[in-house]
């Protein structure tokens, strides 16, 4: 079962930053930490 994908609304109060997986799964997390795969999609490339 996948997660329901995390919608651009939600994402824009929270701070930190976002990405996510083709298929809709929150990866902010991963991103946060460094941990990056080929299937990440940063909502901006941080800086």
């Amino acid at each position: 079962m996948n997660p329901e994908p995390t919608s651009p609304e939600n994402l824009d109060t929270e701070e930190g930053a976002h990405a996510h997986q083709a298929d809709g799964t929150d990866s902010s997390g991963q991103l946060d930490a460094g941990i990056a795969d080929e299937n990440m999609i940063p909502d901006e490339i941080p800086e």
